[in-house]
């Protein structure tokens, strides 16, 4: 069966250089799909997608995966779940976190779906807000779930020794300063880089904004030293401000405390996804 015959393609809800995402409706269910157009065909990075999203089993903190279709022009395009709102965008409206509750569940389901990835081998190594689906419901918040496999990579070094792998993945806000230092070629790194995007979200799940803003990736490792000198006073002073002028939660103590650990700037000294799924601040009332 050809794609036409299953979806109606609506609408284009996102796109980059390398293709856009189309709102398409499953003539079967009647229900909404994402479809993933790949302008250049079977890259290494959509097969690396498809590959991934095939072996993984349904996780709630994962995109669920409905297949593949290549069209006559030799495009292809991946069907996956269809939800509305990235969290990036949820970051910026009306609707964000207005209780430290709420930052807690998605923070939660976040790690929830690292851990899962890094428990399958897997490392992510483009973790960020707009790569992490909020549904949403009339109730209000409902699941994360993490999306775009593309720059993931299968390793067998969840340990602290690490793998020779590329350093040109990820996005320079959210890059861990292992991927920044890195050679042009290969250079050894593990899942803690993941960790690392995952505190630059947390952190801007309070203030609202990214964390390291850099212009370039020495500028960008210029900001995180800069952070590092006083990491506590630093992140409570930013979580305070945005509290004021913007009105976020203040994560409290102990969530600066985790933020403090998922930002280790040495990666052996990075937290993994079970700790910090253990730490204090999720059981805190």
């Amino acid at each position: 069966m050809d794609m036409e015959s299953r979806y109606v393609l609506i609408n284009v809800i996102s796109r980059g250089a390398y293709g856009k995402v189309y709102r398409a409706c499953d003539k079967n269910t009647g229900r909404f799909v994402a479809i993933k157009h790949e302008f250049d065909g079977f890259t290494k990075s959509t097969i690396r997608e498809i590959n991934i999203l095939q072996s993984l089993p349904p996780h709630p903190s994962i995109v669920g995966y409905n297949g593949f279709y290549v069209d006559k022009s030799n495009n292809v395009l991946v069907v996956m779940q269809y939800i509305e709102k990235d969290l990036k965008k949820f970051i910026s409206g009306d609707t964000c976190f207005k209780t430290i509750r709420e930052a807690k569940i998605v923070m939660k389901q976040i790690l929830e779906g690292v851990r899962y990835l890094h428990d399958n081998g897997l490392m992510h190594r483009d973790l960020k807000p707009s790569n992490i689906l909020i549904s949403t419901s009339v109730y209000g918040y409902d699941q994360a779930k993490i999306c775009d496999f593309g720059l993931s990579r299968t390793t067998t070094s969840y340990d602290k020794q690490g793998g020779c792998y590329t350093p040109r993945v990820g996005t320079l806000w959210y890059k861990a300063p292992e991927l920044l230092v890195g050679s042009e070629d290969n250079n050894y790194y593990w899942c803690a880089v993941d960790m690392w995007s995952v505190g630059c979200i947390m952190a801007e799940l309070f203030i609202k904004d990214a964390l390291f803003k850099g212009d370039s990736e020495i500028d960008q490792l210029i900001k995180i030293k800069n952070l590092m000198k006083s990491i506590s006073a630093s992140l409570s002073l930013k979580f305070t401000i945005a509290k004021l002028v913007k009105g976020s939660p203040h994560p409290g103590d102990l969530g600066v405390d985790l933020v403090e650990k998922l930002l280790a700037f040495y990666p052996s000294q990075r937290i993994t996804a079970q700790a910090a799924l253990n730490h204090p601040w999720f059981n805190e009332d």
